[in-house]
């Protein structure tokens, strides 16, 4: 845990070589450095493919959160690897992304 707000999941391979990155807990202005710190160390293992940040566990994302989401998609478009976001369709996470109008720039699948 980050802080008692964020876990940081490992990074685990799922079918059809793609790499899985989750969280769960609160994405604010104090969480959303590791947040984006994890991705970029995500980022930073794969040599091309598919990273998903799953979200589905988290309770709040505050637009720092969405800033560091955007900057790991950067990261990852700069590799070659194209990274998706899974969200509760009902969660917190999704209705702040829908809200930003994130759902495509992000690809938000519900999750």
């Amino acid at each position: 845990m980050v802080g008692e707000l964020l876990d940081v999941k490992a990074l685990r391979e799922v079918d059809g070589g793609g790499h899985v990155l989750g969280f769960a807990g609160e994405v604010d202005l104090s969480t959303a450095p590791a947040l984006e710190k994890a991705i970029v160390a995500a980022v930073g293992e794969l040599s091309g493919g598919r990273l998903v940040v799953d979200l589905t566990e988290v309770t709040f994302l505050a637009s720092a959160g969405m800033s560091a989401l955007i900057a790991g998609r950067e990261k990852a478009a700069a590799k070659n690897i194209e990274l998706a976001v899974t969200a509760a369709q009902s969660g917190a996470a999704y209705r702040s992304l829908e809200i930003a109008g994130l759902i495509d720039v992000l690809s938000v699948r519900a999750g």
